[in-house]
């Protein structure tokens, strides 16, 4: 090996300052190009290699699973740190990669005490009846084929109350006769292999009340019978929106799909069921155009009375129309919605803890979100928005970075 001439007392005083490494170090005065370029390729194909990356994250301890390459295209739900759900709140977004096939689908649109909405894509059922699902998924070559379960956790969908978690009431629990560590579920399972997990008042995902069941190791898949004893009312007021969140897990406890079915647990199902079609159905805008027309939508409720008919007394608060008379019926239903006045105000609290005032940014979160879909006006949704946007700059800056997702997505 051929050195360069020896430089001048500057340029080693400079080059020793550089590498200096340490008393009883060798100084490094020489450095091969062609060697570290080779250096450099083997690293970048080694990290680019999505068995490698597997098997790192795989035998590390306390290091979440992290996805290949390719299942990274999607990027949305497919970060390692979404993953792994310890210390976080449960998500009630649907996550299924480009390489896993998880589906969720009922047994049956219809049965007793049960009837699954196509339109709505929402079960309806009664206390105590028993509805089942089939669960199939299909994953890539890479990873392992045994130790998949299914965790079905009932969630709240309101944003202001995803936070806490959903146990029965005390009316039910006391006529319950089932054993002691089940009590406080609201979901039960049918299934011969089965297992409850929670605890009381868990807050965070592995904490809340849920059951796994396993997956069948040769064909991935399993019906899972579930039953329950509680029903929506008895919940409080912002937890009554609810959902069942069905998580493909490995044996680690690791998420790797998720699947949302909106689920109302109530006395008359169907009766609820027709109310929330027909709501759906007639949530159209109100415009004075239809309003007079007996064919419009939302019309067909209007009592009709014959020509010469005499009419009834006036009510309170009634008005008259030109020339005396009583003013048309279908007009004095049109309702005439005032424009939304926005009174901006900032309001400095001290609250107890750092969790509570999380808590209290979510519910400010929610409020805002909820008028903001009311509203009709583009303008005044624009304007709210920045509201909204304000608040959540503010939650974050509390740094409590115990959140699955974000729980205020519009």
């Amino acid at each position: 090996m051929s050195y360069s001439p020896a430089p001048d007392d500057d340029a080693i005083i400079a080059e020793e300052d550089m590498f200096a490494t340490g008393e009883g170090c060798s100084q490094i005065s020489f450095l091969s190009s062609q060697l570290l370029e080779d250096h450099i390729l083997g690293l970048d194909k080694t990290l680019n290699d999505s068995s490698a990356t597997l098997a790192l994250s795989q035998t590390s301890p306390g290091v979440d699973i992290a996805l290949p390459s390719s299942l990274l295209q999607d990027g949305k739900g497919s970060l390692p740190s979404s993953l792994n759900p310890t210390g976080k709140y449960p998500s009630v977004d649907e996550l299924c990669p480009a390489d896993i096939h998880f589906t969720v689908i009922p047994s049956s649109t219809q049965g007793s005490g049960f009837i699954f909405s196509e339109q709505l894509q929402k079960l309806f059922l009664k206390t105590d009846s028993i509805c089942s699902f089939d669960i199939a998924c299909q994953l890539p070559t890479f990873l392992p084929p045994t130790g998949w379960y299914v965790r079905v956790m009932l969630v709240s969908l309101a944003p202001e109350s995803q936070h806490e978690s959903i146990t029965r009431c005390h009316k039910h629990i006391a006529h319950d006769t089932g054993p002691e560590e089940i009590r406080k579920h609201v979901v039960r399972c049918k299934n011969e292999q089965h297992e409850y997990v929670g605890a009381d008042n868990g807050p965070f995902f592995e904490d809340r009340y849920a059951v796994r069941v396993p997956l069948d190791d040769e064909v991935l898949c399993v019906k899972i019978m579930l039953q329950f004893v509680c029903q929506n009312t008895c919940f409080r007021l912002d937890q009554r929106r609810t959902g069942l969140v069905f998580t493909l897990e490995n044996d680690q406890g690791n998420i790797w799909a998720r699947r949302v079915v909106p689920v109302k647990i109530c006395i008359n199902y169907r009766r609820d069921m027709q109310n929330e079609q027909n709501s759906a159905i007639n949530f159209l805008p109100t415009s004075c155009l239809t309003a007079g027309r007996s064919d419009a939508p939302g019309t067909s409720a209007v009592r009709r009375y014959k020509a010469g008919r005499p009419g009834k007394r006036l009510q309170r608060g009634g008005k008259l129309g030109p020339g005396g008379g009583s003013v048309n019926r279908a007009d004095r239903t049109v309702p005439v919605r005032a424009a939304r006045n926005i009174e901006p105000c900032t309001v400095n609290i001290e609250m107890p803890s750092l969790r509570m005032a999380k808590r209290v940014m979510d519910n400010a979160i929610g409020m805002v979100s909820a008028q903001i879909l009311l509203e009709d006006d583009t303008e005044t949704k624009n304007r709210l928005k920045v509201f909204l946007d304000s608040i959540r700059r503010q939650r974050d800056a509390l740094a409590m970075s115990n959140s699955q997702c974000s729980v205020d997505l519009l």
